[in-house]
């Protein structure tokens, strides 16, 4: 099972400038919302997984994704990652609270598992556009 880093990478980079940066310091009232008492999503998190879900499917085909937000909606996501087939794991924004704060410290962060180990992974800080891998 091989994927290409840099098809990740680049996809991840995408994703960031389409919809994760055109709303940083952008953010109205209705635009942020809670999962929980104190969890925080906005709806740049939204759009940044539901853009990465199929796309991360199309890099793999066969392996899952289990998004931070699909799993806070539906909770029964996370059993996907007890099976055999790789997983794709997505924070669309790890730092929500800072994004919508307004504060240039959150990041996208994918990781590639099977079977609990982690394979590969990637966080990219779209403020300083800069993507660590391993």
């Amino acid at each position: 099972m091989l994927v290409d880093s840099e098809k990740v990478r680049r996809l991840i980079v995408e994703v960031a400038e389409s919809e994760v940066m055109p709303r940083f310091e952008k953010l109205e009232t209705g635009d942020i919302s809670e999962k929980g008492p104190g969890d925080l999503v906005t709806v740049a998190d939204v759009a940044s997984e539901r853009r990465l879900t199929p796309a991360l499917r199309d890099l793999l085909p066969g392996s899952l994704v289990v998004g931070e937000e699909a799993a806070a909606a539906d909770p029964a996501v996370l059993t996907l990652l007890g099976g055999d087939d790789p997983v794709w794991v997505v924070d669309p924004i790890d730092g929500t609270a800072n994004f919508a704060a307004g504060i240039p410290i959150f990041a996208i962060m994918v990781a590639l598992i099977r079977r609990g180990e982690t394979l590969a992974a990637w966080i990219h800080d779209p403020v300083k556009r800069v993507t660590a891998s391993a």
